[in-house]
């Protein structure tokens, strides 16, 4: 079974507790209804479209709820629909932000504690990182580098492509 969420809207801003977003469910590439969480810290909801999406959100539940159960550290709970819809906007956001950091480290050497929530960027107005001269860049790098504080790295993705050590 082909669970999707399309027309994602999130809202980072709203998101308290909970991701706050709403989406389009689709099961097996038909879209059947909606779902959304209001980002204070309850349940996502979800709803049908009409009497026939009813029926094929409930044969979804049924599969979602066979699946493996999930585990965190010693804890196990059953799979719901509502797991698999948080699991896929998961991915979504995950996917969105790779996406964002790979055009930042065309555009300068991003530096930061991995997993942190911030980092620091050293930008070339207008310019990418390939478009400036190697000894430069080498330099910056190298300054970048012997600046970190405790727990920072460098998190460009790009720095072998650029001919940096």
């Amino acid at each position: 079974m082909k669970i999707e969420l399309k027309k994602i809207s999130f809202s980072e801003r709203m998101s308290e507790e909970t991701n706050c977003f709403v989406a389009d469910l689709y099961i097996n590439g038909k879209k059947v209804g909606y779902c959304k969480n209001d980002g204070h810290g309850g349940c996502t909801d979800y709803h049908c479209d009409s009497k026939e999406a009813n029926a094929v959100i409930k044969e979804a539940e049924a599969y979602c709820k066979a699946l493996l159960k999930v585990k965190y550290t010693d804890i196990e709970w059953e799979q719901s629909l509502e797991g698999v819809i948080d699991d896929l906007l998961t991915e979504y956001l995950v996917a969105k932000e790779r996406k964002k950091r790979v055009k930042m480290y065309e555009k300068g050497i991003c530096f930061g504690i991995p997993n942190g929530s911030s980092y620091r960027t050293v930008y070339w107005k207008g310019r990418t990182l390939a478009q400036i001269d190697k000894i430069h860049l080498q330099s910056a790098y190298d300054k970048v580098k012997s600046e970190l504080k405790e727990g920072e790295v460098i998190l460009n993705t790009n720095i072998k492509e650029l001919g940096l050590i």
